[in-house]
């Protein structure tokens, strides 16, 4: 699983004038079960990337072809595997290879640093959820994204054992061994807060007894409150595929909830005409003024549109002039991409949901807004 922190490293490489290989590839079930048909996407990819190489000046094009060469034979050996997709950058002193599992198109890019672009949209279009076990004396903590899972953390307390001694001493251990508790609680609280800060997540589960799972809760900080959707009956022990199967059908029926409940209050934002607008060009319109809260974008969605080259604007017009600084518009092909890309860089939390019937009847593409 690519961690946050991966991902800020690679869209932070600094551009440099040797050229680095940025190579993405879906793999089709036929390929990962090893059938006899060729990579017929690698091989377009690796003629596209020889084809590229020609136009670099000579003493980058031997690396580049090591590049190219190495790229093909890590493709091959994917053959059977369980991965669904592939993600490899290759540079000066880089080399780094992500299995994915899921596809993440098919792109060939040479340039002066990593092209990032499909991966942050993968990871964006996952929610991302992080799982906490919790006892008297441990917390476990798993972060769960496109159906893998990766245990992060092992926090264990000393916590003072209860003891069966009567009487007045018996009383006294019994509080310290719940203060202890509470402690430890406390602390697996402002730990999973901490981990929140330094990777994110999306979604938060709990799981442990009833009353320590209560307990937990009112210890979280207000933001993690905010992101708990459900509790887990589950212990703390359990194995990190145990978890993720539990978790996994919580987030299905949490998901299909929280669908549910955005496709109804979209519907009754734009029918009142307030906070909510539906289509492609009042969305634009509305993102352009920096007025979306939460975009809600039909997941496969795809049209051609334009972008500003001065300020930026995004118009469902791919020529002419910019309305807003009358700069020129170019056109770009994928007109919802760029869409969820502004909506990201302006705080907006973007949903890709599931085609249904309100938002194919809305236009397939819709906002929540913060004021009308």
């Amino acid at each position: 699983m690519i961690t946050r922190h991966e991902l800020d490293l690679l869209s932070s490489y600094a551009p440099t004038e040797s050229p680095v290989v940025s190579f993405y590839l879906s793999l089709e079930r036929r390929d990962r079960e090893g059938g006899k048909m060729p990579f017929t996407e690698l091989k377009n990819l690796l003629k596209a990337g020889q084809e590229d190489i020609a136009r670099w000046p000579e003493q980058y094009r031997v690396p580049l072809t090591l590049y190219l060469t190495r790229i093909e034979e890590t493709a091959e050996e994917e053959r059977g595997g369980k991965s669904r997709g592939l993600a490899i950058f290759a540079g000066d002193n880089l080399w780094q290879v992500y299995r994915l599992p899921t596809e993440p198109g098919n792109h060939f890019v040479i340039d002066r640093a990593p092209y990032v672009k499909p991966l942050i949209h993968l990871f964006r279009r996952h929610p991302r959820y992080c799982t906490v076990l919790v006892d008297k004396e441990r917390a476990r903590l798993f972060l769960i994204q496109m159906g893998e899972i990766q245990d992060y953390s092992l926090v264990l307390d000393e916590v003072p054992k209860h003891h069966d001694q009567g009487g007045w001493a018996q009383a006294r251990l019994q509080r310290r061994h719940d203060d202890y508790v509470m402690h430890h609680l406390k602390r697996s609280a402002e730990l999973t807060f901490e981990f929140f800060q330094r990777e994110g997540f999306d979604f938060l589960l709990i799981g442990g007894t009833d009353e320590l799972t209560s307990a937990f809760f009112e210890r979280l900080h207000t933001y993690l409150q905010d992101r708990v959707v459900g509790f887990l009956p589950i212990a703390s022990t359990a194995s990190a595929s145990e978890a993720l199967e539990q978790s996994l059908q919580t987030m299905g029926e949490v998901e299909v909830r929280l669908s549910e409940e955005l496709m109804k209050r979209l519907e009754e934002e734009v029918g009142s005409g307030k906070l909510g607008v539906a289509g492609l060009s009042p969305t634009l319109r509305a993102l352009n003024a920096h007025k979306v809260m939460d975009l809600v974008v039909e997941d496969g969605y795809q049209v051609a549109g334009g972008r500003c080259t001065h300020c930026g604007s995004l118009s469902v017009r791919s020529t002419g002039r910019c309305r807003y600084c009358h700069g020129p518009i170019e056109r770009t092909e994928n007109l919802v991409d760029d869409v969820v890309e502004l909506a990201f860089s302006q705080g907006a939390v973007v949903h890709f949901v599931d085609p249904n019937q309100i938002l194919w009847d809305l236009g397939r593409i819709g906002a929540l807004l913060r004021y009308a």
